[in-house]
Protein backbone atom coordinates (compact mmCIF):
# COMPACT_ATOMS: atom_id res chain seq x y z
CA UNK A 1 0.00 0.00 0.00
CA UNK A 2 2.77 2.33 -0.95
CA UNK A 3 1.80 5.63 -1.36
CA UNK A 4 4.50 6.97 -3.95
CA UNK A 5 6.32 4.89 -6.55
CA UNK A 6 9.30 6.99 -6.25
CA UNK A 7 11.87 5.48 -4.25
CA UNK A 8 13.34 8.26 -2.47
CA UNK A 9 15.64 5.76 -0.02
CA UNK A 10 17.23 4.59 -3.91
CA UNK A 11 17.92 8.22 -4.05
CA UNK A 12 19.54 9.28 -0.78
CA UNK A 13 22.13 6.07 -1.52
CA UNK A 14 23.57 8.10 -4.17
CA UNK A 15 26.95 9.40 -2.87
CA UNK A 16 26.23 12.83 -4.08
CA UNK A 17 24.07 12.93 -1.25
CA UNK A 18 25.98 12.24 1.56
CA UNK A 19 25.53 15.56 3.29
CA UNK A 20 21.72 15.11 3.41
CA UNK A 21 22.04 11.53 4.69
CA UNK A 22 24.03 12.55 7.57
CA UNK A 23 21.72 14.31 9.28
CA UNK A 24 19.08 11.94 9.47
CA UNK A 25 18.81 9.56 12.55
CA UNK A 26 17.22 5.96 12.29
CA UNK A 27 14.47 5.80 15.16
CA UNK A 28 12.71 2.43 15.61
CA UNK A 29 9.28 2.02 17.22
CA UNK A 30 7.17 -1.48 17.66
CA UNK A 31 4.35 -2.71 16.43
CA UNK A 32 1.34 -0.11 17.48
CA UNK A 33 3.24 2.47 19.06
CA UNK A 34 2.29 5.76 18.37
CA UNK A 35 5.51 7.40 16.94
CA UNK A 36 4.02 11.07 16.30
CA UNK A 37 1.15 12.61 17.79
CA UNK A 38 -0.89 16.02 16.74
CA UNK A 39 0.99 19.58 16.41
CA UNK A 40 4.32 17.36 18.01
CA UNK A 41 6.83 19.37 19.72
CA UNK A 42 9.54 17.58 17.39
CA UNK A 43 9.15 19.21 14.23
CA UNK A 44 10.60 16.71 11.79
CA UNK A 45 10.75 15.38 8.82
CA UNK A 46 10.73 11.01 8.81
CA UNK A 47 11.30 8.95 5.75
CA UNK A 48 10.46 5.18 6.60
CA UNK A 49 13.41 2.91 6.18
CA UNK A 50 11.37 -0.01 6.30
CA UNK A 51 8.01 -1.23 7.62
CA UNK A 52 4.72 1.06 7.87
CA UNK A 53 3.15 3.74 9.10
CA UNK A 54 -0.98 4.62 9.22
CA UNK A 55 -1.47 8.51 8.99
CA UNK A 56 -4.79 9.19 10.45
CA UNK A 57 -7.09 11.60 12.41
CA UNK A 58 -9.01 11.03 15.26
CA UNK A 59 -11.69 12.90 16.58
CA UNK A 60 -13.44 11.66 19.95
CA UNK A 61 -14.41 7.89 18.95
CA UNK A 62 -13.68 8.52 15.46
CA UNK A 63 -10.72 7.96 13.49
CA UNK A 64 -9.90 8.62 9.32
CA UNK A 65 -7.05 7.01 7.80
CA UNK A 66 -5.38 9.42 5.32
CA UNK A 67 -2.73 7.42 4.06
CA UNK A 68 -0.81 4.04 4.96
CA UNK A 69 3.02 5.06 3.99
CA UNK A 70 5.71 2.53 3.53
CA UNK A 71 9.71 2.84 2.60
CA UNK A 72 10.72 5.33 0.70
CA UNK A 73 7.59 7.86 1.66
CA UNK A 74 8.35 10.34 3.72
CA UNK A 75 6.20 12.75 5.62
CA UNK A 76 6.38 15.77 8.89
CA UNK A 77 5.09 15.46 12.11
CA UNK A 78 4.40 19.04 12.35
CA UNK A 79 0.55 18.47 11.44
CA UNK A 80 -2.99 17.94 12.67
CA UNK A 81 -2.55 14.25 12.02
CA UNK A 82 -1.47 10.96 14.39
CA UNK A 83 1.34 8.65 13.28
CA UNK A 84 1.20 5.07 14.25
CA UNK A 85 3.57 2.41 13.52
CA UNK A 86 1.23 -0.75 11.77
CA UNK A 87 4.06 -3.07 12.11
CA UNK A 88 7.26 -2.84 13.76
CA UNK A 89 8.96 -0.20 11.50
CA UNK A 90 12.58 2.03 11.11
CA UNK A 91 12.19 5.58 10.36
CA UNK A 92 14.89 8.17 9.29
CA UNK A 93 14.49 11.43 10.81
CA UNK A 94 16.26 14.80 10.96
CA UNK A 95 14.87 18.14 12.14
CA UNK A 96 12.86 20.13 9.82
CA UNK A 97 14.69 23.50 9.52
CA UNK A 98 18.35 21.16 9.01
CA UNK A 99 16.44 18.81 6.53
CA UNK A 100 15.30 21.84 4.67
CA UNK A 101 18.75 23.86 4.51
CA UNK A 102 20.54 20.70 3.07
CA UNK A 103 18.12 20.28 0.46
CA UNK A 104 18.97 24.01 -0.53
CA UNK A 105 21.90 22.20 -1.72
CA UNK A 106 20.13 19.72 -3.65
CA UNK A 107 17.64 21.20 -6.02
CA UNK A 108 17.76 18.12 -8.45
CA UNK A 109 16.15 16.48 -5.38
CA UNK A 110 13.31 18.60 -4.71
CA UNK A 111 11.97 17.12 -7.83
CA UNK A 112 11.72 13.62 -6.13
CA UNK A 113 10.69 14.99 -2.83
CA UNK A 114 7.39 16.94 -4.56
CA UNK A 115 6.75 13.79 -6.70
CA UNK A 116 6.59 11.84 -3.49
CA UNK A 117 4.49 14.47 -1.32
CA UNK A 118 2.46 15.01 -4.18
CA UNK A 119 1.29 11.71 -4.39
CA UNK A 120 0.17 11.48 -1.03
CA UNK A 121 -1.74 14.61 -1.23
CA UNK A 122 -3.20 13.10 -4.36
CA UNK A 123 -4.32 9.83 -2.23
CA UNK A 124 -5.57 11.67 0.48
CA UNK A 125 -8.29 13.34 -1.44
CA UNK A 126 -8.91 10.06 -3.01
CA UNK A 127 -9.56 8.72 0.04
CA UNK A 128 -11.85 12.04 1.17
CA UNK A 129 -13.78 11.64 -2.15
CA UNK A 130 -14.30 7.88 -1.51
CA UNK A 131 -15.38 8.77 1.87
CA UNK A 132 -17.62 11.18 1.07
CA UNK A 133 -19.61 9.46 -2.16
CA UNK A 134 -18.95 5.64 -1.77
CA UNK A 135 -20.33 2.70 -0.27
CA UNK A 136 -17.93 1.26 1.72
CA UNK A 137 -17.75 -2.32 -0.71
CA UNK A 138 -16.69 0.57 -3.41
CA UNK A 139 -13.86 1.28 -1.90
CA UNK A 140 -12.58 -1.85 -0.84
CA UNK A 141 -13.09 -3.28 -4.32
CA UNK A 142 -11.17 0.11 -5.71
CA UNK A 143 -8.40 -0.59 -3.27
CA UNK A 144 -7.98 -4.23 -4.35
CA UNK A 145 -7.78 -3.47 -7.30
CA UNK A 146 -5.01 -0.48 -7.51
CA UNK A 147 -2.96 -2.92 -5.07
CA UNK A 148 -3.40 -5.21 -7.79
CA UNK A 149 -1.50 -3.37 -9.95
CA UNK A 150 1.03 -3.50 -7.95
CA UNK A 151 1.09 -7.18 -6.53
CA UNK A 152 3.15 -9.97 -6.99
CA UNK A 153 2.56 -12.04 -10.13
CA UNK A 154 1.74 -15.63 -9.04
CA UNK A 155 2.93 -18.82 -11.61
CA UNK A 156 -1.07 -19.83 -11.14
CA UNK A 157 -1.75 -16.34 -12.57
CA UNK A 158 -3.56 -13.69 -10.67
CA UNK A 159 -1.47 -11.41 -7.93
CA UNK A 160 -0.42 -12.00 -4.22
CA UNK A 161 -0.76 -8.46 -2.20
CA UNK A 162 1.20 -9.14 1.10
CA UNK A 163 -0.29 -5.91 2.80
CA UNK A 164 0.62 -7.36 6.73
CA UNK A 165 -2.72 -5.40 8.20
CA UNK A 166 -5.30 -6.70 10.58
CA UNK A 167 -8.95 -6.76 9.30
CA UNK A 168 -8.75 -3.59 11.96
CA UNK A 169 -6.48 -2.02 10.29
CA UNK A 170 -7.71 -2.50 6.87
CA UNK A 171 -10.92 -1.08 8.55
CA UNK A 172 -9.67 1.93 10.00
CA UNK A 173 -8.02 2.76 6.24
CA UNK A 174 -11.45 2.37 4.51
CA UNK A 175 -13.39 3.95 7.13
CA UNK A 176 -15.63 1.50 8.23
CA UNK A 177 -15.81 -1.11 11.02
CA UNK A 178 -13.70 -4.26 11.85
CA UNK A 179 -17.35 -6.20 11.78
CA UNK A 180 -18.38 -4.78 8.06
CA UNK A 181 -14.32 -5.32 6.80
CA UNK A 182 -14.72 -8.92 8.48
CA UNK A 183 -18.11 -9.42 6.32
CA UNK A 184 -17.13 -7.80 3.04
CA UNK A 185 -13.81 -9.92 2.85
CA UNK A 186 -15.21 -13.05 3.63
CA UNK A 187 -17.76 -12.36 0.81
CA UNK A 188 -15.07 -11.92 -1.75
CA UNK A 189 -13.69 -15.20 -0.67
CA UNK A 190 -17.43 -17.06 -0.93
CA UNK A 191 -17.82 -15.74 -4.62
CA UNK A 192 -13.64 -16.85 -5.31
CA UNK A 193 -12.73 -13.03 -5.76
CA UNK A 194 -9.88 -13.37 -3.27
CA UNK A 195 -7.99 -16.08 -1.05
CA UNK A 196 -7.03 -14.93 2.90
CA UNK A 197 -3.27 -16.57 2.74
CA UNK A 198 -1.86 -16.18 6.01
CA UNK A 199 -1.60 -13.07 8.37
CA UNK A 200 -1.89 -9.98 5.75
CA UNK A 201 -1.53 -11.72 2.92
CA UNK A 202 -4.33 -11.54 -0.29
CA UNK A 203 -4.53 -13.92 -3.04
CA UNK A 204 -6.60 -12.17 -5.81
CA UNK A 205 -6.92 -14.81 -8.70
CA UNK A 206 -8.50 -12.81 -11.44
CA UNK A 207 -8.61 -8.69 -10.89
CA UNK A 208 -10.89 -7.93 -13.23
CA UNK A 209 -13.53 -9.53 -11.65
CA UNK A 210 -12.71 -6.81 -8.94
CA UNK A 211 -15.30 -4.53 -11.37
CA UNK A 212 -18.40 -6.51 -10.66
CA UNK A 213 -19.54 -6.71 -6.89
CA UNK A 214 -20.98 -9.99 -5.34
CA UNK A 215 -24.70 -9.73 -5.25
CA UNK A 216 -24.60 -10.89 -1.49
CA UNK A 217 -23.57 -7.68 -0.52
CA UNK A 218 -26.66 -6.39 -0.56
CA UNK A 219 -27.43 -8.22 2.20
CA UNK A 220 -24.47 -6.58 4.55
CA UNK A 221 -24.96 -3.69 6.31
CA UNK A 222 -22.27 -1.13 5.61
CA UNK A 223 -22.13 0.45 9.12
CA UNK A 224 -19.75 3.81 9.85
CA UNK A 225 -16.63 3.28 12.18
CA UNK A 226 -17.13 2.67 15.72
CA UNK A 227 -15.22 3.65 18.80
CA UNK A 228 -11.67 3.01 18.33
CA UNK A 229 -9.67 0.72 20.97
CA UNK A 230 -7.51 2.18 23.46
CA UNK A 231 -4.47 0.20 21.64
CA UNK A 232 -5.09 1.88 18.17
CA UNK A 233 -5.37 4.88 19.78
CA UNK A 234 -2.72 5.21 22.17
CA UNK A 235 0.12 2.88 21.57
CA UNK A 236 3.19 2.59 23.39
CA UNK A 237 4.85 5.59 22.39
CA UNK A 238 8.60 4.19 22.93
CA UNK A 239 11.18 4.21 20.17
CA UNK A 240 15.25 4.33 20.21
CA UNK A 241 17.20 6.38 18.21
CA UNK A 242 20.69 5.95 16.46
CA UNK A 243 23.22 8.13 14.89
Amino acid sequence: MKVSSVDLLEELDKPRYKPLRDVLRLRRYTRKAVVFEPLSEEDLVFIVKSGRVRVYLSYEDKEFCLAVLGPGDVYSTHTRAFVQAVEDVELLVAPSDVFRRRMEEFPGLYTTMIRVLGSLLGRALTIIDSLAFKKVGKRLLEMLAEEAGRGREMPEGGVLLEWNLTTEQLAAVLGTTRQTMSSLMNSLSREGMLELRGKGSVYIPDPARLAHPPEAWSNIRHCPPGRASAGMRKGEKAGSEEK
